[in-house]
């Protein structure tokens, strides 16, 4: 019995249509009401917004994408978080933006080192459009004289910066109030400290050790001034061995005359 052309013809049109169905199916899981499966998106970690989003678009790269931002920046250094906002979204979601960026880079940068601001910036960004970069971040390089000294905050550890050959920081009202409020924060835990002096090379070794060790027991005596306990306390030296900026400038040797103090907590 011959089959109908009519009839094949049907059934290769029929079959066609279960196979394409088939094969959509197959690759997007969303047939027979199910929900199609989230990829992950391969990007850079740089934080995207969509239109009227205040926060961030959730992205597995971020932690090496901020990583690196903080790297580039220096001790001491400020970041100046910039939200955008466009056309048509309001001029206050641009600092709302960079208010959940702030949030973001906590820890382990400290509030006192984040700045925020905002602008409107022209681009494509529209509503159900593709999620863009929607901030600017920049460094504020600290500068200093060469007689002013500094406290630089950052996650458990404080840095004070001191003034060229000198070991009489605590003879600032400001390093003294500093430190009392940590001494009250931490009185009454089980916390321990360890403070280190450092130098810029100016000077021969063995006494940048010593003038190290002078800065890091003038700090820890305001520590137990105010009610830390000596036998929480580990003082140290290392002179001119752990620059954290380059000696061959007045601002590098400032920032190398510094003690820092790690808190422990227990």
């Amino acid at each position: 019995m011959r089959i109908p052309l009519w009839l094949i013809a049907l059934l290769f049109v029929g079959y066609s249509i279960w196979a394409i169905r088939f094969w959509h199916c197959l690759q997007c899981q969303c047939c027979d009401g199910q929900t199609p499966p989230t990829e992950t998106v391969k990007t850079s970690g740089v934080p995207l917004f969509l239109w009227n989003a205040d926060k961030p678009v959730p992205d597995d790269n971020f932690k090496t994408w901020k990583e690196a931002l903080l790297d580039r920046g220096g001790q001491g250094d400020t970041l100046l978080i910039t939200g955008w906002y466009r056309t048509g979204e309001t001029a206050d979601l641009g600092m709302a933006r960079a208010q959940a960026l702030k949030a973001m880079m906590m820890p382990p940068m400290p509030d006192s080192r984040l700045r925020l601001a905002s602008k409107l910036e022209q681009d494509s960004l529209a509503a159900g459009g593709p999620a863009l970069e929607s901030a600017g971040f920049s460094w504020l390089k600290m500068v200093l004289a060469k007689e002013a000294g500094a406290i630089i905050e950052s996650d458990n550890d404080v840095t004070f910066l001191f003034p060229f050959n000198s070991t009489e920081k605590d003879k600032d009202p400001a390093v003294d109030a500093y430190l009392k409020k940590l001494v009250e924060k931490h009185k009454s835990t089980a916390a321990t400290f360890t403070v280190v002096g450092h130098t810029d090379d100016v000077g021969e070794p063995a006494e940048n050790i010593q003038l190290g060790m002078g800065r890091a027991k003038a700090i820890a005596r305001i520590l137990t001034d105010n009610g830390i306990a000596a036998s929480r306390i580990k003082v140290e030296s290392k002179g001119e061995a752990g620059p954290v900026a380059d000696n061959n400038t007045e601002d590098g040797r400032h920032q190398n005359r510094r003690v820092v103090v790690t808190t422990v907590n227990r």
